[in-house]
C-alpha cells in the first residue's frame, strides 16, 4: 500500500461551486471528528509504509493549531517512509504558526485553493481570500523551504474573460509555483451557482480556453502530465497512485479506499461517522470493472496506458479485445499508440469522455 488519503470536511465558508463533502467548522464537532478518525485508524490497522499522504477537504487548515497538532500526532506513525506529504489549504485559514507546524511535522507539499488571482471574481464564487493573501502566503512558504507547491486555478467562472485567464497564468509564473491543477467550472447539483442558474461554458468555448491554457503553460516551461495537471517542479506522486490505478487507503467521512479488488466507501453522514459507523459500502470489483477503471484513469495521463502491462495484469490481448474502439479513434486522430502505450492525441484529450463511453460499451457487449 503506497498512499493514504485523509479527509477533513470542515470549512469556514462554503464556496458557491463546491460539491465536496463539507460542513461549517464547529470546534466541538471537530474534536469529536478527530476522535472518530483515531477510532477508524485503529480499526483499519493502517500500513506503516505509505510513500504519500494527502490531507484534503473541506479545508484542513480550518482546524485550530491544537487540532492540527493532534491530527499530526495521529498520522505520524504512518509517515515514517513518506516521500510526499501534501496538505490542502486556503490562504485565509493559515497563520505563520500553522505553517511552521505543518513544516515541522513533515508536510513537504502544499496545495492551495487559489481559483483565480482576481479579487472581483473570487467574490463571485464565494471565496473570502484576496490575491495579496495568496502571494504573501506562497512567498512565506517558499522562504521556509517548501518548494513543492500546487495551486488550483479555474476557468469558466462568472464574468471571467480570456484576459483574466492569461493574467492568472502570468501570476502563477511570476510566483514560480511548481505545479498547477487547472479545472473548468462544472456545476453539480445542490451547489449555490447551480441553484442561481449560472450558465457554464459550452463545449466549444471550453475547448478553446483549455487549448489556450495548455499552450501558455507549455510556453512557460510547465509539462502537462494529466488532463488537468501541469508541473514545472515535479508531478504529484499521490495523484499518480490514483491515475495508475494502484491500491490506496482513505480515512475520514466520505473517503474511499481501493484494496485487492474492493472499493470501500465511507459514510457521507457526519453524524454516523461521529458515532464510529464509518464504512458504508464494500464493493467487489469484477475483472471487467477493474479493467475499465484502469483504462479510464490511464487515458487521463499524457503517457497513456502500457499495453503490455495491461495484457500481463488482466491476461488479455488488449489491442485485439478493443480493436474496434482503438481503430475508430486512430482514424479520427484522437488515439495513438506510441512505444507500446495507448494515449490520447493533443486533439483527442478534448474527446476523452466520448472515447471512454465507447470503451465501456465495448466492454459490455
Amino acid at each position: 500500500m503506497s498512499a493514504l488519503y485523509v479527509h477533513i470536511p470542515f470549512c469556514q465558508h462554503i464556496c458557491t461551486y463546491c460539491d465536496f463533502c463539507k460542513v461549517f467548522y464547529n470546534e466541538k464537532w471537530t474534536w469529536q471528528y478527530l476522535d472518530a478518525l483515531a477510532f477508524e485508524i485503529q480499526q483499519k490497522q493502517l500500513s506503516h509504509d505509505y510513500k504519500t499522504i494527502y490531507i484534503g477537504g473541506g479545508t484542513p487548515t480550518a482546524l485550530t493549531y491544537e487540532q492540527l497538532q493532534y491530527l499530526f500526532e495521529l498520522l505520524k506513525p504512518y509517515a515514517r517512509h513518506c516521500q510526499e506529504w501534501s496538505m490542502e489549504m486556503n490562504p485565509e485559514t493559515m497563520s505563520h504558526e500553522k505553517l511552521e507546524l505543518c513544516v515541522q511535522n513533515g508536510v513537504n507539499r502544499l496545495s492551495i485553493g487559489v481559483q483565480t488571482f482576481h479579487d472581483h471574481l473570487l467574490k463571485k464564487i464565494g471565496r473570502v481570500h484576496t490575491c495579496e493573501q495568496v502571494k504573501s502566503f506562497i512567498l512565506e512558504a517558499q522562504n521556509k523551504g517548501v518548494q513543492d507547491i500546487n495551486i488550483d486555478l479555474m476557468y469558466g467562472l462568472p464574468e471571467q474573460t480570456i484576459q483574466d485567464v492569461c493574467e492568472d497564468i502570468d501570476e502563477l509564473v511570476k510566483l514560480k509555483v511548481g505545479h498547477v491543477s487547472y479545472y473548468s467550472l462544472i456545476l453539480e447539483d445542490h451547489t449555490i451557482l447551480k441553484n442561481e442558474h449560472y450558465q457554464p461554458l459550452d463545449d466549444e468555448e471550453d475547448a478553446k480556453i483549455y487549448a489556450l491554457i495548455r499552450e501558455r503553460l507549455q510556453q512557460h516551461g510547465y509539462h502537462q502530465y494529466e488532463v488537468s495537471n501541469f508541473y514545472a517542479y515535479k508531478p504529484s506522486l499521490h495523484n499518480l497512485v490514483y491515475w495508475h490505478y494502484e491500491d490506496y487507503d482513505g480515512i475520514g467521512v466520505s473517503a474511499h479506499s481501493l484494496k485487492n479488488g474492493h472499493r470501500y466507501e465511507n459514510t457521507k453522514s457526519l453524524t454516523r461517522y461521529l458515532e464510529h459507523h464509518y464504512l458504508e459500502n464494500d464493493i467487489t470489483l469484477t475483472k471487467s470493472d477493474q479493467l475499465f477503471e484502469k483504462i479510464m484513469m490511464g487515458l487521463r495521463l499524457n503517457e497513456g496506458i502500457s499495453i503490455s502491462h495491461i495484457n500481463q495484469l488482466y491476461g488479455i490481448d488488449f489491442q485485439k479485445r478493443y480493436h474496434h474502439v482503438i481503430e475508430k479513434y486512430q482514424k479520427m486522430n484522437l488515439l495513438e499508440i506510441d512505444n507500446g502505450y495507448l494515449k490520447t492525441t493533443s486533439l483527442g484529450i478534448n474527446y476523452l469522455n466520448s472515447i471512454l463511453v465507447d470503451f465501456l460499451e465495448d466492454e459490455q457487449t
